[in-house]
C-alpha cells in the first residue's frame, strides 16, 4: 500500500453526512457527486493502463445501492473508451432505486451489455466469463455494511477472488467493514481502491488495510467548508509535524534542566530489563534527567546497567516494591516533570497499592504501562477521581482487563472501545498493535501508520513508554508528543527492515538507533526547507 501524508479517516456515518450537507445544504444533487466517483475511477484504470483500455475485457459486478450506480457511471465511461464491458446486476433491476436507477437506465440506453445474477447457474456462468477478464471492478457492497456477507454477495466475492485479473474497489472493498476493518466473513481483495471523499476508518485497520491494495483518494466535490464545519475526528498519523520536535532545542541558553526531569517507577526480581530499557529510551529521545526508582535489592543490578540516567532504591520486600516506598516515590515525584510507573512493576499487593495512591494524590503528568495497568485494573476508577494528566499504554489483553472485554472484542472494535473509555475517565490512551491507535481526552483519535511485525518482541512497550516520558518530560504538548513518540517508535524499525532487509528488530535495537533516526528525519525536515521559525 502506498504511503500517506496525515489525513481525515471517516466512519461510513461521517461520509453519509457529508454528502447529505454536500446535497441538502449546497444543493450539490447526489447524482453529481455519483458522477464525480465514477468518472474518476475510470481516470484512474485509465492511467494505470497507459490510456490502454481499448478492446480490454472487463466486468462491473454491481450490488444493489450507491456502490453499484457508481459501478454503471465506470461502465459507460470504459465503453466510451472502447472497453470490451459486461455489467453484472446481483440485484433484480426494478429493485434499483434513485441516482444509482439513473445511471443503470443510461447504461441501458447505450445498449451496454447486463446481466442478472438470480441464480447460482448464472453465478456460474459469469464466474466462466470473470475467468476470461483483464478487469473486474467491484461495485458490489459499500460503506453500510455491518452485517455477515450473505448469498449470492458472499458466493460472487469468493469467486472474484478465486479470478486472476486485476481487481478494483469502488470506496471499500465489499465485505470489509468501513469502520473497523473486520472481514465480514468474506471480502474482495483489491489490487486497487479508489475510494470517494476521504480513506474510511476500516481501510487504516487490519485486517481490512491488507485487501485493499493500492488506494487512491477521490475528490468528489464535497464543499471545503463543510468538512472545516465538522471535521472527523480520526487521523491516519503517518507523517509528523516536526516544528514542536525542533522547538524543544531552539534556545541556545538551555541546560538539562530545561529538558525536563523524569520518574520511572518498576522493576522486580526477574524484570530488571524493562526499567532499564524505558530508562534509556527516554534518554535518548531527549529527556534531561531521568532517574529510576527500583527495589532497593535491585538497584546494583541498575547502576551496572545504566550509566546518564539516575537510579534510587526504594524499600522492598524479597524483589518486590513494599507499600513503605510509597512515601519516598512521593518525594521524589515532587520536582519531576513526567512520572512513568510499571515496566516490570509486578502486580504484587504493594505494588497494586503504590498504583492507587499515586493516583491518589499526584497531580503531575503520570504514565501507567504493563504491570502498571495491571494493578490499575483492580480499581480503574480511580481514573475518574485522579487530579494527575493520565496516559495509558495498554496492549489489548491489559485493554481487557481494564474493561472486561475480551481481546477479541477489543480486537474487533477498538475504536468504539477506545472512545468511550477515554469518554468515561478523561485519560489519554495508547491502545498498542497493528496500527496503533491513540485517544485523547477532547474526543480525537490517531491511527499510527508506522510499524512492522519484525517489531514484535518483548521490551517494545518498555521502550515506547521511554519514548512517550522523554517527550512529556520535554514539555512538548500532549497532543504532540504521543503520536509522534508512537510514530517514531514504529518508523525507526520500519528504517531498520528498509535498511537492513527483513530481520527481527527487538527492543534494543530501537534504544541504540534513536539518535540516528532522529538526526536522520530532522536532516529531511530542514532539507525540505523547512525550520524552526516556520
Amino acid at each position: 500500500m502506498e504511503k500517506v501524508t496525515n489525513s481525515f479517516l471517516v466512519s461510513a456515518e461521517e461520509m453519509r453526512s457529508f454528502d447529505s450537507t454536500a446535497i441538502n445544504q449546497f444543493g450539490i444533487p447526489g447524482i453529481v457527486l455519483m458522477e464525480n466517483a465514477g468518472r474518476s475511477t475510470f481516470q484512474i484504470l485509465k492511467r494505470l493502463f497507459k490510456e490502454d483500455l481499448k478492446n480490454k475485457s472487463i466486468s462491473v459486478v454491481a450490488g444493489p445501492g450507491n456502490n453499484g450506480g457508481d459501478g454503471f457511471v465506470i461502465a459507460r465511461y470504459l465503453i466510451n473508451q472502447g472497453a470490451k464491458v459486461d455489467t453484472f446486476l446481483l440485484t433484480p433491476r426494478d429493485k434499483i432505486r434513485g441516482d444509482a436507477r439513473i445511471n443503470l437506465n443510461i447504461l441501458i440506453a447505450m445498449r451496454g451489455s447486463i446481466h442478472e445474477i438470480d441464480s447460482y447457474q448464472k453465478l456460474e456462468s459469469a464466474a466462466n466469463l470473470w475467468c476470461q477478464n483483464d478487469i473486474i471492478v467491484d461495485a458490489i457492497l459499500g460503506t453500510g455494511l455491518k452485517s455477515q456477507v450473505r448469498p449470492p454477495y458472499s458466493d460472487t466475492i469468493t469467486k472474484i477472488n478465486a479470478i486472476d485479473a486485476f481487481k478494483l474497489s469502488v470506496d471499500i472493498p465489499s465485505g470489509v467493514d468501513s469502520d473497523t476493518g473486520v472481514i465480514q466473513g468474506v471480502a474482495i481483495q483489491a489490487d486497487i481502491t479508489a475510494t470517494f471523499g476521504f480513506r474510511k476508518i476500516g481501510m487504516a485497520n487490519f485486517p481490512g488495510e491488507k485487501l485493499c491494495g493500492q488506494i487512491e483518494v477521490i475528490d468528489i466535490g464535497i464543499p471545503e467548508i463543510s468538512i472545516k464545519q465538522a471535521p472527523p475526528k480520526v487521523i491516519f498519523y503517518d507523517k509528523p509535524d516536526l516544528r514542536q520536535y525542533l522547538q524543544l532545542r531552539s534556545d541556545p541558553t538551555a541546560h538539562k534542566g530545561s529538558f525536563g526531569r523524569a520518574l520511572i517507577v518498576g522493576g522486580s526480581t526477574g524484570k530488571t530489563g524493562a526499567p532499564v530499557m524505558t530508562a534509556m529510551a527516554a534518554s535518548r529521545i531527549g529527556a534531561g534527567l531521568v532517574t529510576v526508582a527500583v527495589p532497593a535489592s535491585l538497584n546494583p543490578i541498575l547502576e551496572n546497567k545504566l550509566t546518564e540516567e539516575m537510579t534510587e532504591p526504594l524499600p522492598d520486600e524479597s524483589g518486590y516494591l513494599s507499600l513503605s516506598a510509597i512515601d519516598r516515590i512521593l518525594e521524589l515525584c515532587q520536582d519531576k516533570d513526567v512520572v512513568a510507573i510499571g515496566p516490570g512493576l509486578s502486580a504484587s499487593s504493594g505494588a497494586v497499592e503504590i498504583v492507587n495512591t499515586l493516583l491518589s494524590q499526584y497531580e503531575g503528568k503520570l504514565v501507567v504501562d504493563a504491570d502498571g495497568l495491571n494493578c490499575l485494573a483492580q480499581n480503574p476508577e480511580l481514573l475518574s477521581t485522579t487530579k494527575a494528566t493520565v496516559v495509558l499504554t495498554p496492549h489489548p489483553g491489559e485493554m481487557g482487563r481494564l474493561t472486561g472485554f475480551s481481546g477479541l472484542q477489543i480486537q474487533n472494535d477498538r475504536l468504539n472501545i477506545g472512545r468511550e473509555f477515554v469518554k468515561t475517565y478523561k485519560a489519554w490512551l495508547v491502545l498498542k498493535g497493528a496500527r496503533t491507535i491513540i485517544f485523547d481526552p477532547d474526543g480525537r483519535s490517531y491511527i499510527n501508520g508506522s510499524g512492522n511485525p519484525w517489531m514484535a518482541s518483548g521490551g517494545q512497550g518498555d521502550v515506547l513508554t521511554g519514548i512517550i516520558t522523554g517527550l512529556i518530560a520535554q514539555k512538548m504538548p500532549l497532543a504532540e508528543a504521543i503520536p509522534f513518540a508512537v510514530w517514531i517508535h514504529g518508523y525507526i524499525a520500519d528504517s531498520v527492515i528498509d535498511r537492513d532487509g527483513p530481520r527481527p528488530v527487538i527492543a534494543t535495537d530501537i534504544v541504540k538507533e534513536i539518535p540516528g533516526f532522529i538526526q536522520s528525519i530532522l536532516k529531511n525536515y530542514t532539507n525540505q526547507g523547512k525550520s524552526v521559525e516556520q
